[in-house]
């Protein structure tokens, strides 16, 4: 690492980071930390990435390249901005200055939250013609990859666990004050970091401030094609709702292992086809044909109407962040986590530059670890495997569940289904109690 002198300049930020901390009755309150970003040279990085080099670039989004690069001993990932030369100069002036807007913006949010569920800013050059961003370096890919490109589809838990952690990020971004909407979310700004958890990345398009404020009144809608809300068609129309439609693409996503458009299907729109036979009850023709369903009916029903509920087209009737993160943990306490299919860390040897190569039995404490970086979910707490009626009944299956299969509008055959749910309840709480138990020793084994 001689190549690389580092002679960044540190500049400590005033601003404080917005962390939701969960409390057992799920209220949140925001902790006050100070944040640390480096100013670096430009040749700096230009030499960490051996000039922006092939063998170095880890992938291409819409408006730049992204390198991997070591600094200080630290694996991070570097963002440049692409270049607009291709294109007539009229147009490449205004490119340009909406690409140099996205990354200000980005370093103008990411400056004031950190969270251990966003892909959280290291620094930046201080050359603002040719502004480069460091992040921190995702490992395993994005969620887009672990659900359309793995070789092996993931498990249950593990997908109710990522779906998790990404709710957890967006109700980070709302909590904070000023609230901040993402505009962006979509499975290829979800990466997977070296714990396997899954961390919201690319905040190009976030706005920050209140539904009254006039940066939010006059920016255009922006988005991605298939995530992107029907109802945000003026800047008017902006919401933090417009993030919960576009999670339920997300989640519908996850559970189906379809993509949010893919033309190969009709309809291509994954609500177009997933909405109509969740209405009808026919809950399972939506579930990923790569793996069995849950075998929990329960859980197999609550997926299926929590993505429902977000993607309504009545933005006034979805639920907020803190809902679907409220249920969503419910979920992840029924349902065991394996192992990433088995499959051993690909990480721990490259990104531990400068520290020890972890052993099997750190690897074992990946849970401990998992708290410490603020993911009270990801692991089950001896207390809950203990007392599974308690924790069946925090879920609200009794009565809870009723509310949450509540008709989307008023459909008799989802009401219906909501009456089939009702003929289960006596069944599952026999079922949590007695899986609780055996499912200790996969516990123990997660990640």
């Amino acid at each position: 690492m001689g190549y690389l002198s580092c002679r960044a300049e540190s500049a400590i930020s005033t601003s404080n980071s917005l962390t939701p901390s969960s409390s057992r009755n799920s209220s949140h309150k925001l902790e006050k930390k100070p944040i640390k970003i480096q100013q670096f040279d430009y040749s700096d990085l230009e030499a960490a990435t051996n000039g922006f080099s092939d063998q170095k670039l880890l992938g291409k989004g819409s408006h730049g390249y992204v390198y991997k690069a070591v600094l200080g001993g630290r694996l991070v990932a570097v963002k440049k901005p692409s270049r607009a030369q291709a294109i007539a100069p009229s147009m490449a002036s205004s490119m340009a200055s909406e690409i140099t807007n996205e990354v200000d913006n980005e370093i103008e949010i990411l400056s004031k939250i950190q969270s251990p569920r966003l892909v959280n800013l290291v620094g930046f050059t201080n050359d603002s013609k040719d502004r480069l961003l460091v992040v921190e370096f995702m490992c395993n890919g994005t969620l887009y990859d672990v659900i359309h490109s793995g070789s092996r589809p993931l498990y249950w838990g593990r997908r109710i666990r990522l779906a998790l952690q990404t709710a957890k990020a967006i109700e980070t971004l709302h909590a904070s004050n000023p609230p901040v909407i993402h505009r962006d979310i979509k499975s290829a700004n979800v990466l997977i970091d070296r714990n396997y958890s899954a961390r919201l990345g690319d905040f190009g398009l976030a706005i920050q401030g209140y539904a009254d404020d006039y940066r939010l009144r006059s920016t255009p809608p922006a988005g991605t094609m298939g995530y992107l809300d029907p109802c945000y068609v003026t800047p008017d129309n902006l919401s933090t709702k417009t993030d919960v439609f576009s999670f339920g693409i997300l989640l519908l996503e996850i559970i189906s292992g379809r993509k949010a458009i893919d033309v190969g299907y009709s309809p291509p729109s994954i609500v177009d086809w997933a909405v109509p036979l969740i209405k009808k009850g026919k809950l399972m023709a939506i579930y990923d044909p790569r793996i069995a369903p849950p075998k929990d009916p329960i859980v197999t029903k609550q997926l299926a109407v929590i993505a429902a509920k977000c993607v309504r087209s009545c933005r006034e009737r979805r639920p907020s962040m803190k809902d679907v993160v409220l249920w969503l943990t419910g979920l992840s306490k029924l349902v065991p986590l394996h192992s990433w299919n088995g499959f051993n860390n690909p990480c721990l040897m490259v990104e531990t530059v400068g520290r020890p190569v972890e052993t099997r039995s750190s690897q074992l404490n990946l849970r401990s670890r998992s708290v410490e970086d603020g993911d009270m979910d990801a692991q089950m707490s001896w207390r809950d495997i203990k007392n599974s009626r308690r924790v069946y009944s925090d879920l609200g299956i009794s009565s809870n569940l009723m509310d949450l299969m509540a008709c989307i509008d008023e459909d008799s055959g989802f009401r219906a289904e909501a009456n089939h749910v009702r003929s289960h309840s006596r069944f599952s709480n026999r079922f949590f109690s007695s899986r609780f138990v055996s499912g200790k020793n996969h516990e123990l084994e997660a990640k």
